[in-house]
């Protein structure tokens, strides 16, 4: 049988492809297993066959088929291609760069593979390798939005952030209207401190595929800085609960301007929420029971606001703790010593920058076992599909994490803590919220809100930054802040 399709199947075979250019996924199956019956064992027909049962979540089947097409024509550098995509879709890294390669060689000039190459090298923390994937891949074909934002992105987690910061401008200049490219600018501008550029660029979220609005089909008109005297505007909380507790501290300004503001948020943040200035009602549901004017979704008030860098809402413990009442509680937390809770995970990647390590192990945190009267508390919260955290030999540690019901009930905690060490995560947040003393560990390529730099943060007056200057390596910042801490005791 001759590998080069008949005329009759290569129009079959196009009116398949344009069934899968138009996700029409059942009728491409069918139509392929149909070409199967008088084709069997031809490589285009299995080729397509194992993309689309790949697009359609049956991985083994694709497996079968696409390594059957590129058996029978090894040559192919589009099969290679397809063949690495669903490698790189099951997880199995090592032989979709294999097939990648092999795809290259085979067609040096596929500007795709090198996009996808790059992906798997960011995955595997080799980011020298990725932007040589990526800023190839710009140069075979300057249009591919994705290579600009994954270099700007390598480039970022290198602290390289002008290099960055053209990337993303260029993906925005090439395609005007991708929403991703517009919110790596958002992200971009604002680390540098050009507030009024981030807040403006980081409205494109609402853009993106991935919704992290809490209600985000909420039938309110949207306040856009008109005045709010004798009306009630509802804050809509989005994103994490550390970006909710860092941006409550604008409803002040809000009831300043006459505003009755209603926070809409989470069940967990709800309790600490009833602290906050400038808040007159906390909900978890739409069912206000009460006229509502309008809604603003939490993170876009400083743009609205005309929020710069020196105009940041920065009043100390703007959030109150409760009082604990749990015996048992104020027995773990009695006594002398200086008290210090510990919070060393997060989630392990975040959606817009892979890159962007923050987590570190309790073994990092040891030293800190070693400082002159310290009692270490766990405030992490046990992850349900993971073994209980191993601490090393020496390093007592008590856990609270039973006792962490909710924000209130953490800041609860951590206002009888004598200071706080943490990752980047919501506690880092919280800590700074209530005013009290935190040292916030950051990986090479931190989060916006840090800077890139500075060892304070105008978000929180209470906080320290202690920094990486190498990936994943937590030394340095934990040894910094050891002898910090022995300094002034």
């Amino acid at each position: 049988m001759s590998d080069t399709p008949s005329t009759e199947l290569r129009t079959a075979l196009a009116d398949v492809a344009h069934m899968i250019e138009h996700k029409t996924w059942s009728q491409a199956l069918e139509r392929l297993l149909d070409l199967k019956k008088g084709h069997p064992g031809h490589p285009h027909v299995l080729h397509l066959l194992g993309v689309v049962k790949r697009e359609t979540g049956d991985l083994r089947g694709a497996l079968e088929s696409l390594s059957q097409a590129v058996a029978a024509l090894p040559d192919n550098a589009v099969f290679q291609l397809d063949l690495a995509l669903l490698l790189k879709k099951r997880g199995t890294r090592l032989p979709a760069i294999e097939r990648l390669t092999e795809a290259i060689r085979l067609d040096p000039g596929m500007a795709i593979a090198r996009v996808h190459l790059g992906d798997l090298y960011m995955d595997l923390g080799r980011i020298d390798e990725a932007i040589d994937c990526f800023t190839a891949a710009t140069r075979l074909k300057p249009g591919l939005i994705e290579a600009w934002i994954n270099l700007g992105l390598c480039q970022k987690s290198q602290n390289r952030l002008q290099d960055a910061f053209e990337c993303f401008e260029n993906a925005v200049l090439r395609q005007p209207e991708h929403a991703e490219a517009h919110v790596n600018l958002a992200l971009s501008s604002l680390m540098n401190g050009d507030y009024p550029q981030g807040w403006r660029e980081f409205e494109w979220r609402f853009k993106l595929e991935r919704e992290n609005l809490l209600f985000p089909n909420l039938p309110l008109p949207r306040w856009h800085g008109e005045s709010l005297k004798n009306r009630t505007l509802v804050l809509v909380g989005e994103q994490g609960f550390g970006d909710m507790i860092q941006f409550i501290r604008f409803a002040a300004p809000l009831a300043e301007r006459g505003a009755r503001v209603v926070a809409l948020v989470p069940t967990p943040l709800m309790r600490l929420f009833e602290s906050a200035p400038g808040v007159a009602r906390v909900l978890n549901h739409t069912d206000f029971g009460e006229p509502i004017d309008c809604q603003i979704p939490i993170l876009s008030l400083p743009g609205v606001l005309g929020t710069t860098i020196e105009t940041i809402p920065a009043t100390p413990g703007y959030l109150k703790a409760p009082e604990i009442l749990d015996p048992a509680l104020n027995g773990l937390l009695a006594g002398p010593g200086d008290k210090i809770g510990l919070i060393w995970s997060g989630k392990p990647l975040h959606a817009n920058d892979p890159l962007r390590r923050r987590s570190c192990t309790p073994a990092d945190l040891a030293p800190l076992a070693r400082l002159p009267n310290a009692r270490l508390f766990s405030l992490q919260k046990p992850d349900p599909a993971g073994p209980p955290p191993a601490f090393p030999d020496g390093m007592e540690v008590t856990p609270l994490d039973g006792h962490l019901n909710d924000f209130a009930a953490t800041a609860a905690i951590m206002n009888r803590l004598d200071r706080i060490v943490t990752i980047d995560t919501a506690a880092a947040h919280l800590a700074g919220a209530l005013g009290r003393p935190v040292a916030t560990l950051l990986p090479c390529a931190p989060d916006w809100r840090w800077g890139n730099h500075q060892d304070h943060t105008p978000w929180y007056d209470s906080m320290r930054l202690f920094r990486q200057s190498r990936h994943d390596r937590w030394e340095e910042p934990v040894q910094q802040l050891v002898r910090e801490l022995t300094n002034r005791v």
